[in-house]
């Protein structure tokens, strides 16, 4: 029945056997009003003296040839949809692996680098230094981070959190990032923040940035002379609801009319000989053109070759009441608690261990390792932890296995946080639900950890 496979075979085959029953079925009804017997003279005779039934009687062509072209026509779009869902999952596969190879030795370069920072001491110049090979990583991490809110965005996973958010602080904070590139280009960052706009509004502050210094970024990169000037202007006010207008202006190269059509597309670059100089992922202005509406704003570009460009975008924002603690001082005061917590740390890879093993106690943990499911479980006693760390790829059972053997070997289990590179729309909630307590993504910094055992244990953690 291989034949049937083919929804044209398929589709011809149940044309013709219709096309055959329904003159059959004609030729019956003629039959019955002219008072004939069922014999096959009566057929004959119902033939010859009602011409319509040659029409009839074509049917099985006809319908047959229509079927069969139905058929092939859904042959191609079944054929058409395969190869949709076909490159969707590869896309999917792609992202997966590509976040968890990259996310993976990314753990030693940022984690490194923020003990190196925390437990040496250095001098000016050394600071300096492992600050720009901070920023770097952050960048790298950054570009990762912007393909995976892609991907969201285009799940419909992706979600603004407005919180409350000093706009002036986050403008100048992000057109810090960017101070030396542009001292080393001989550029001058300007800002100006208009007196009508409050310093405090409810808006989500991660994507405000994500978009700032994207745009900030760009600006920088095809300026290599002159000025970049951020402005911060109130469109219109009506109670506590703002419409705000930030705009960043440069001296740079500029852009014709046809590439500024191409700018927000996806994976799009300008490729022309006087702007090849950009480097970067070609993701950045795709990303701010899906956020900015999201934000209810619109995201434009006013330019000409040789004499600029003005990438601006609006967003709407309330008025908050509440003052917030300034970004640098959290981090810099941020309270270190000595958890006294002992850790299972579940992880193959000797970098990691090093790396988490370092900040654990950095953060007053003592650590045993285990670099397999099989050696946690055996290594797992009740009473003994406090808190297990579990990689969830490991080899032979992987973190979601070793941690549901756990609990059903044993009754009285700690907290079991997920470490994983895993970090695509849904991986926590799904990690999660097959029953880890918590979820980490890889790299992560002693902050990060610092905030998660503090969710965990502070509280209560004297009692540990």
């Amino acid at each position: 029945m291989s034949w049937f496979k083919s929804e044209a075979a398929k589709y011809t085959f149940y044309g013709v056997i219709f096309g055959f029953m329904f003159p059959i079925l004609a030729t019956s009804m003629d039959m019955v009003k002219l008072g004939l017997e069922f014999t096959w003279e009566s057929a004959v005779f119902v033939q010859r003296n009602y011409p319509v039934h040659y029409i009839i009687d074509t049917a099985p062509i006809f319908l047959g040839l229509f079927a069969m072209f139905g058929g092939r026509n859904l042959d191609k779009l079944k054929e058409k949809n395969q190869q949709i869902l076909k490159a969707s999952k590869f896309k999917n596969d792609f992202l997966a692996n590509m976040s968890h190879e990259i996310r993976t030795p990314m753990v030693g370069v940022i984690g490194m680098i923020d003990l190196l920072f925390k437990n040496t001491k250095l001098d000016a110049v050394q600071k300096e230094y492992v600050s720009t090979i901070h920023r770097s990583s952050l960048n790298l991490l950054d570009i990762l981070n912007q393909i995976l809110d892609l991907s969201k965005m285009e799940a419909g996973k992706f979600r603004l959190s407005p919180t409350t958010t000093n706009l002036k602080t986050l403008i100048s904070q992000n057109a810090d990032l960017f101070l030396a590139t542009a001292k080393a280009k001989e550029i001058e960052i300007l800002s100006n923040y208009s007196k009508e706009l409050p310093q405090y509004i409810i808006a989500d502050n991660n994507r405000l940035a994500q978009v700032i210094s994207n745009l900030i970024g760009n600006a920088i990169k095809f300026t290599n002379q002159g000025s970049i000037n951020i402005n911060t202007s109130l469109v219109s006010k009506k109670n506590d609801e703002l419409v705000i207008k930030i705009e960043v202006i440069d001296t740079g190269i500029g852009i014709s009319k046809n590439d500024q059509e191409k700018l927000f597309n996806r994976y799009s670059q300008l490729h022309d000989a006087s702007i090849s100089i950009g480097e970067g992922s070609g993701l950045g202005l795709a990303i701010c053109k899906k956020i900015v509406p999201l934000m209810q704003g619109t995201l434009g570009v006013t330019s000409e070759p040789d004499k600029g460009s003005n990438f601006w975008f609006t967003f709407k924002a309330k008025i908050s009441n509440t003052r917030v603690v300034d970004e640098n001082k959290t981090h810099s005061n941020l309270k270190k608690n000595d958890y006294n917590l002992h850790v299972l740390l579940v992880e193959d890879s000797d970098t990691n261990i090093l790396v988490s093993r370092q900040i654990l106690k950095y953060l007053g943990c003592t650590v045993d390792v285990a670099k397999d499911g099989k050696k946690a479980l055996d290594s797992f006693k009740e009473d003994k932890y406090d808190l297990i760390l579990m990689d969830i790829n490991l080899p032979e059972l992987d973190g979601v296995e070793t941690c549901n053997l756990i609990r059903k070997k044993f009754t009285k289990v700690p907290p079991i946080i997920a470490l994983t590179s895993n970090a695509l729309p849904g991986d926590s909630e799904r990690y999660i639900s097959k029953g880890l307590d918590d979820y980490i993504t890889k790299p992560f910094t002693t902050e990060i950890l610092n905030i998660k055992l503090k969710n965990w244990f502070g509280d209560h953690y004297e009692y540990h």
